[in-house]
């Protein structure tokens, strides 16, 4: 496999993960203890999200893409009072 290949399909993985991060914030959780495993596992993924992105180069497109599916998460950790 080629290395644009591969480069390829991790960025088009990563995009896809980071959609299910977001909608899975999306959730409504009523209960707190469902809340807080939510807060925690956005927080995991997007370290996780953060983490993947670096060795990766992706178009502009693709990295618009990617900055505003991470700013949706920052966005909903911060409103349950979280910082990343």
């Amino acid at each position: 496999m080629q290395i644009d290949d591969w480069n390829q399909m991790a960025t088009k993985a990563l995009l896809a993960d980071a959609e299910r991060a977001v909608a899975l914030t999306q959730a409504n959780t009523h209960e707190s203890d469902a809340a807080l495993e939510m807060v925690a596992n956005a927080r995991k993924n997007y370290i996780d999200l953060q983490r993947r992105s670096r060795p990766l180069i992706m178009s502009d497109g693709d990295l618009i893409a990617f900055q505003h599916l991470l700013d949706r998460l920052r966005a909903c950790l911060r409103f349950f009072g979280e910082s990343v």
